[in-house]
């Protein structure tokens, strides 16, 4: 792994078998920022993979110097992924994105511009349009409402996996696993600003999907009444 420098934006992205996708993610993160004249690196977090991917990004970082590579030494999950990846950052911003590029890299600078524009903490991307297939939407659809129905939010898409933060806000946030379908929530449990936004969405090239739909169903009402526990005993204190 090579040092970490300032940079503005650090893109922090979880991998677990997406050799497929890795050469196409990083022409376009690159074609992305470097367009949008912003001064990135991109951190991937291997998250124990088996297929190649691991020493593929490797290969890329080695390749590019705006590149850094962590290695898990087991697969441990997409939240401890991100959680690695936002705390080894070297960015004043940080981006979360999927290796899958169903999200569009290309949305991130218009992301960045409006976090900074309104001085705000955090910008979530919401999908428009989505590409999934109907059960994925309907089912995507109804978790995401029973999760803020117990957390009383509004997110409008927990799911979302393109988002921008300031660094400071978003490495305050305790993380468990599961929580990074919560980051809204907790960002706000924490006092700082959420701005939903919507992005272009597209359907899977390569690859699938690491999550199905029972097993998403049951963590999440778990993690959804958690969240919902952490709330109601949130100490508020001020002093006189």
């Amino acid at each position: 792994m090579s040092e970490a420098r300032q940079r503005e934006l650090s893109v922090v992205v979880p991998v677990y078998n997406e050799i497929g996708c890795l050469d196409p993610l990083v022409e376009r993160v690159r074609g992305a920022l470097d367009s949008g004249g912003i001064d990135w690196e991109l951190v991937l977090v291997d998250d124990g993979s088996a297929d190649g991917s691991g020493e593929r990004m490797d290969e890329l970082a080695a390749e590019n110097d705006r590149i850094r590579v962590l290695h898990f030494e087991a697969n441990c999950g997409q939240t401890a992924g991100l959680d690695a990846g936002f705390r080894h950052a070297g960015g004043t911003y940080i981006a979360l994105l999927d290796a899958d590029l169903q999200t569009f890299p290309e949305d991130l600078p218009q992301l960045l511009h409006t976090l900074k524009d309104e001085d705000l903490d955090a910008v979530v991307g919401i999908r428009a349009d989505r590409k999934d297939t109907g059960w994925r939407k309907f089912s995507s659809w109804f978790a995401n409402g029973v999760r803020n129905r117990l957390t009383r939010e509004d997110i409008a898409d927990t799911g979302c996996p393109i988002k921008v933060f300031r660094a400071e806000a978003i490495r305050s946030v305790k993380l468990f696993t599961g929580m990074h379908r919560f980051l809204p929530t907790l960002l706000r449990m924490e006092g700082f600003s959420v701005r939903q936004v919507p992005v272009r969405h597209a359907p899977r090239l390569t690859g699938s999907s690491k999550y199905g739909t029972l097993d998403r169903a049951f963590t999440g009402l778990r993690d959804a009444l958690g969240v919902r526990w952490m709330q109601d005993r949130a100490m508020r204190w001020k002093l006189k």
